[in-house]
């Protein structure tokens, strides 16, 4: 938990961000709050890369309180330099083997640490400044989150604007983020580790090479450095916002009006004259036909030049721009956009990957198809809330609205990578995943369920059709396989699990359980949205971490000496030590935990492979 002093150092940081004043005093927190320290390291030493070695053998293994105060000493006195990353490439589309690559950079683990703790000052002076309108690597921010945020609010938008920045991460302005940050921190010394932080570098097969653009190479800190630098962006579209809106709804439509008006003139004369009248007969007839062309027209005017709206949205570097307008002036505004970027940001856009159209043709947005249909029909829709309860009214679908899709070429490459089969080939061409036949009936099963409800719950939003033929081909793959290691027909796996309820059975601890085969009535849907207008918590620290604490209580889990110092040690996984025949490693199996507090000289014997069995505290 943080201390009192800390979060009310916190608390007055965030303030004087609210109010428009610069912040100061940040480096002077950051080298006298060690409870701040603690608490950079429980959020990141459960990362994936907190194992992962940089340009030397820094990790995160053998963190201790002697670690932190010579590395908060070296903040101190000024002494402190971040390293070089360590680069290496990952493949884009791991599917593609000869496509193109993105680099990666690898920092020390003093390093990682440090960002951490600069990133959660940055986090708590630009959080609550931030746009509404920006979703990526924020708290309680997601893709979902933006996707919502275009259907919940982009109806009747006619044209897309879709802009692509060249390299984002790789091309940020040093000098101009510099100048960024200054606007809104007084702290030269802080600004000063920016600095080295951004032109740290890197070593690639060995040779330095210096950083003269982009932020630091896979480091914590970039995310929200790349989002301080486009909140430039945000702030310039909310501008464009308020210029360019105008009216507050649309003219009604005078067809629609003058069809209610003359459905009401013969209601009246049936109400007053009878329905066996012979005008009423006629009438009747007459209100039917127009109660049929009423249904295909829209209330308003759908293209009423007094009303104009501009919508943005962005997750990180990706952002769309929808305009309800003429084509010339979302041209106009395309243009002013690319202007922005690229003179004041000076970063350049891709002309081949951007592109205006119309918005009923569709767009492509963190991997949905996004477009505006009509549906002529009448469906049942919430209206709101009343006393507690959702209202809800039959409501025609006239009018455009937003309809979210999953595109193609991202359920057949998924299919692809995962060794399903052929997408367009049909049975014929589903495959066993021979690769697979060696393990366990359960973990088969439990590899293929994590790997559909992980595409299926991110494409959550869109209509289930759209997943069906990945799911038939990920069931068929998966009772090959089972059958492919039993010398059995996938049709006899598909039977027997069918008998069992979609369902896995095993024995484990000598009980009888199952395992449910995943399927797209158990993914997640209908999430509730993030209140974007509810500010933050930014000091929502209610308790120490479990690790924090077992590290206070200044005990070796391995000897019991108390006498320390004390350090973490740390494996990747569970199953790097779930067959281990040492006491140590049966330890971590036992305790199902991935980090060992140890006293130092433990430690150093555990790494030497040196660990005597005598030391197990039974």
């Amino acid at each position: 938990m943080l201390s009192d002093r800390t979060q009310k150092a916190l608390e007055g940081i965030s303030g004087a961000s609210r109010s428009g004043a610069k912040v100061k005093k940040l480096h002077k927190i950051m080298r006298n709050h060690d409870d701040l320290w603690l608490r950079a390291y429980a959020r990141i030493q459960s990362n994936r890369g907190a194992l992962t070695r940089g340009i030397d053998d820094n990790t995160l293994d053998g963190f201790g309180m002697e670690r932190l105060r010579e590395l908060m000493g070296s903040v101190r006195d000024g002494s402190y330099r971040p390293k070089p990353v360590r680069r290496t490439y990952i493949l884009k589309d791991r599917t593609n083997p000869r496509g193109k690559k993105r680099p990666l950079g690898i920092p020390t683990g003093d390093d990682k640490l440090v960002q951490e703790v600069a990133r959660t000052l940055l986090e708590t002076i630009y959080e609550p400044i931030f746009s509404d309108r920006s979703h990526g690597f924020r708290p309680g921010r997601s893709c979902h989150t933006a996707l919502r945020e275009i259907v919940d609010s982009w109806k009747g938008t006619k044209w897309v604007c879709e802009l692509d920045i060249k390299g984002y991460f790789d091309n940020i302005d040093h000098e101009k983020l510099i100048s960024i940050l200054e606007d809104r921190i007084d702290d030269r010394t802080f600004i000063n580790l920016i600095k080295m932080f951004l032109a740290a570098g890197y070593l690639e097969n060995w040779k330095y090479n210096a950083t003269y653009t982009g932020t630091p190479q896979g480091g914590v800190i970039s995310p929200i450095l790349a989002n301080i630098y486009l909140h430039e962006l945000d702030k310039r579209m909310e501008e464009k916002m308020i210029a360019f809106n105008n009216g507050k709804r649309r003219k009604p439509n005078k067809e629609y009006r003058a069809l209610i008006y003359q459905i009401g003139r013969r209601r009246d004369f049936i109400r007053l004259n009878g329905e066996t009248h012979e005008k009423s007969v006629i009438y009747r007839t007459e209100m039917d036909e127009m109660g049929k062309r009423l249904r295909t027209l829209p209330s308003v005017d759908m293209h009423d030049p007094e009303f104009k709206r501009l919508h943005y949205v962005r997750y990180a570097d990706d952002f769309l721009i929808g305009i309800i307008g003429t084509k010339e002036e979302a041209t106009q505004m395309m243009a002013e956009v690319t202007g922005f970027v690229e003179g004041t940001l000076n970063l350049t856009i891709s002309r081949e990957k951007s592109r205006l159209g119309a918005f009923d043709e569709g767009a492509e947005f963190l991997g949905y198809g996004v477009t505006a249909r009509i549906i002529p029909k009448q469906m049942k829709c919430k209206v709101g809330t009343a006393a507690g309860r959702d209202v809800y009214a039959t409501k025609r679908t006239v009018t455009s609205h937003i309809h979210l899709s999953v595109p193609v070429d991202r359920a057949r490459s998924f299919a692809q990578k995962h060794g399903y089969g052929t997408y367009d080939a049909g049975l014929k061409d589903i495959r066993a995943r021979k690769a697979m036949i060696g393990q366990s009936d359960f973990e088969i099963v439990s590899q293929f369920n994590a790997e559909l409800r992980g595409f299926a719950n991110y494409y959550s939003l869109a209509p289930k059709y759209y997943l069906n033929r990945l799911e038939w081909m990920a069931h068929i793959s998966l009772y090959k396989t089972l059958g492919r290691k039993y010398n059995e027909t996938w049709a006899k796996w598909f039977q027997r699990m069918k008998v069992e309820g979609r369902s896995l059975k095993f024995v484990r601890h000598g009980k009888i359980e199952y395992l449910k085969v995943f399927s797209l009535k158990h993914r997640k849907e209908n999430e509730p949205s993030v209140d974007v207008s509810k500010m933050p918590n930014l000091f929502n620290f209610s308790s120490r971490s479990e690790l924090l604490q077992r590290l206070s209580a200044r005990k070796c889990e391995y000897c019991g000496d108390e006498g320390g110092p004390f350090e973490i040690h740390h494996v990747r996984g569970l199953k790097d030590v779930a067959k281990g025949t040492e006491k140590w490693k049966r330890l971590m199996i036992e305790r199902q935990r991935k980090t060992l507090v140890l006293c130092k000289s433990c430690h150093l014997d555990l790494h030497r492979g040196k660990l005597p069995d005598t030391r197990f505290a039974a």
